[in-house]
């Protein structure tokens, strides 16, 4: 498709979007797994709620209520990348992550699916820290 640099302007990834049923434990797991400065308060009527990087760097998890997670891998999701996957890894199930049952790694897989404690699929990826 060969779409230059300068024909992307000012576009750049701001937020991901999370859906929650649960706002306040959503936030508690996102803010926690990221570092992320997260609203005080969420009201029960609240329809979003924004997490913020505290570097200013990285871009927001918007928090999205929603009345239920579907049951079926949803087709966008987040992967955290990190030199120190198995660590994190279990840093996040402590925090209320869960893994997916019966899930078909392929051979030499660098990632890891988890469940957030909405049930929103996520990958852990190990990469290289050089």
């Amino acid at each position: 498709m060969g779409i230059r640099p300068d024909e992307t302007g000012d576009l750049r990834l701001a937020t991901v979007c999370v859906n929650a049923t649960d706002m306040d434990r959503a936030a508690d797991f996102w803010s926690a797994t990221l570092g992320y400065r997260r609203p005080d308060r969420i009201g029960a009527e609240d329809q979003f709620a924004e997490l913020e990087d505290p570097a200013g760097v990285g871009p927001s998890v918007l928090l999205q209520r929603a009345d239920g997670i579907p049951a079926v891998p949803s087709p966008v999701h987040v992967d955290l990348y990190t030199a120190n996957r198995d660590a994190h890894i279990e840093r996040l199930l402590q925090l209320g992550a869960t893994r997916p049952e019966r899930w078909p790694y392929p051979p030499e897989h660098a990632f890891v699916v988890l469940r957030d404690t909405e049930g929103n699929e996520f990958c852990v990826v190990a990469v290289s820290s050089d």
